[in-house]
């Protein structure tokens, strides 16, 4: 039988506070799944999805605000991951599609997850922390 694999919320920090939030709010989504029962991972899937919706949306704003250089291949992985959980979550009626939830929760999302957040959220924040420096440089010179 698989495991839970936890993701760890210490190797998964920004600092860069809204961002670190909503992160840890997902691993907590993810971490609480019992995996010994189908109705547990079926709902935590589904309020990862919730979640990930919320959570996208902020994120998108942020890019959007900071003229975000990569903001359509960002926003393409989020749309990616929303259609995947829709998919494996609409199959789970089967017992074969339960089985491939469980798989996508086990195997896919931890993975999506940790690349997700290593390449594309660090790309991000340090872009934003970068357009927040160079605003208040700009407002300190205009001073």
């Amino acid at each position: 039988m698989k495991e839970l694999k936890l993701i760890k919320k210490e190797n998964h920090l920004l600092n860069y506070e809204v961002m670190d939030n909503l992160h840890m709010e997902f691993i907590d989504i993810y971490n609480s799944v019992d995996i010994n029962s189908n109705e547990s991972i079926k709902s935590k899937a589904m309020a990862l999805l919730v979640h990930s919706k919320n959570h996208f949306m902020k994120e998108e704003k942020l890019m959007d605000s900071a003229k975000y250089p990569r903001v359509r291949e960002h926003k393409n992985e989020h749309n990616k991951l929303i259609a995947e959980l829709e998919f494996f979550i609409d199959k789970s009626v089967s017992v074969f599609g339960m089985n491939i939830l469980k798989s996508f929760y086990l195997e896919k999302l931890p993975y999506w997850f940790h690349y997700h957040l290593l390449n594309m959220d660090s790309d991000l924040t340090g872009h934003l922390k970068t357009s927040k420096l160079t605003q208040h440089k700009k407002k300190l010179e205009v001073n």
